[in-house]
């Protein structure tokens, strides 16, 4: 896999992934929509990532990493051009299924193309922190804007030109590579997904992967709707994504090259508590600056502890090199907990506001801290 071409899929795809959420608030406006149900679409958003993860390593290694990827533009193609015409919430599942099959298969495969292609173990959190941090750029670019797009020609519209995009990027990366290496499938040979269950290692990253995801991967579903509660203009929304997403940004690739001079565990722990202290302080925070810095905040300690487990999965296997095993076991759970996640968020936002849904947010960082804290591994992560 060409190591450039790997952060430019991830910047449309991450890029894509990110806009879809803010235009439900819209979406919701015209066809009524309640937060149970927008708890409900966000969880059918991240439910082919349970379905696609254990697969994952053998679709690629069957019709080659590089073809999947390209494929995957194709269907969130598809599902932005379907979700242009929602006139009604089943269409919009639709549109929400086939994007969830889209962004589903991305990131287990090319989690693990960015572990073969790192140099070495000393600088596997550098790699995965510059390659998560190409999908905030798309982020930026991508979702920031099309709040204004639609302020301008309307949310059906916004769709049909984001899919169309898309529609063109799909026929001009999608080509036959026969000349892809074969080393994804020749290492599935000889993985063994059962020994993964083993390791004691991976099962901490696991379960750290897991409690992290639950803190923080609804939050930016439910982040607009806490702004329109405070009271925000719709049309200012992508401007505090995109602050969002700077956030992430500078996480991604702050953090991940920490990682590699401090260690794992430490970086992961002080994260997670410095997000649960921003969390609460955003759903007290009133005042426009104020949100948009924690929104900075925020974004940066959500998605910066990224690269902070992949690289955990990536070690726990480094002397085996089984990393398709590693990563679509990672993924299935990781998916799981971003399925289930949402829509219970959705249900505790129903009857206890929208802000508890922030509160609950920062108790889940604060355990997501408790396996490298109390298991006694952690240090095993840190340098010696």
């Amino acid at each position: 896999m060409n190591r450039l071409l790997l952060p430019l899929l991830h910047f449309f795809n991450d890029g894509y992934q990110a806009a879809l959420p803010l235009l439900l608030p819209f979406i919701a406006k015209d066809i009524g929509l309640s937060l149970s149900s927008i708890g409900f679409l966000g969880s059918m958003l991240n439910f082919s990532s349970v379905v696609l993860a254990l697969p994952a390593g053998m679709i690629a290694a069957r019709f080659g990493s590089k073809k999947i990827l390209h494929l995957a533009i194709g269907v969130y193609a598809a599902a932005y051009l379907v979700l242009s015409q929602s006139t009604s919430y089943i269409i919009l599942l639709i549109a929400i299924a086939l994007a969830s099959l889209g962004f589903g298969i991305f990131h287990p495969i090319a989690f693990c193309a960015v572990a073969r292609c790192s140099n070495s173990s000393s600088n596997l959190g550098k790699e995965m922190g510059t390659f998560t941090a190409t999908g905030d750029i798309g982020r930026i670019a991508l979702a920031a804007s099309i709040t204004f797009l639609v302020a301008a020609v309307g949310w059906g519209n916004t769709a049909l030109i984001y899919g169309g995009f898309a529609l063109l990027l799909f026929l001009a990366f999608f080509k036959a590579d026969t000349s892809e290496a074969k080393t994804t499938q020749e290492t599935k040979k000889r993985a063994d997904r059962l020994l993964m269950l083993k390791n004691r290692r991976f099962l901490l990253a696991s379960a750290c992967s897991v409690l992290d995801s639950m803190a923080s991967s609804s939050i930016f579903i439910f982040l607009p709707f806490l702004l329109i509660f405070r009271e925000i203009d719709y049309a200012l929304l992508g401007s505090f994504s995109g602050a969002f997403f700077v956030g992430n940004l500078l996480g991604k690739t702050i953090l991940g090259w920490m990682v590699d001079k401090t260690g794992s565990a430490r970086i992961f722990i002080t994260a997670e508590i410095l997000m649960s202290i921003t969390l609460v302080a955003l759903a007290q925070a009133a005042s426009f600056p104020l949100i948009m810095a924690l929104a900075i905040i925020l974004g940066l300690l959500t998605k910066g502890t990224v690269p902070i487990t992949a690289t955990m999965v990536a070690e726990s296997v480094q002397e085996t090199g089984d990393f398709e095993a590693a990563y679509s076991i990672n993924s299935f759970v990781v998916g799981i907990a971003n399925t289930i996640a949402p829509l219970g968020l959705g249900w505790i936002a129903e009857f206890y506001g929208i802000q508890a849904v922030f509160i609950t947010c920062a108790g889940l960082a604060v355990l997501a801290t408790v396996p490298l804290v109390f298991v006694g591994a952690g240090k095993k992560y840190d340098k010696v």
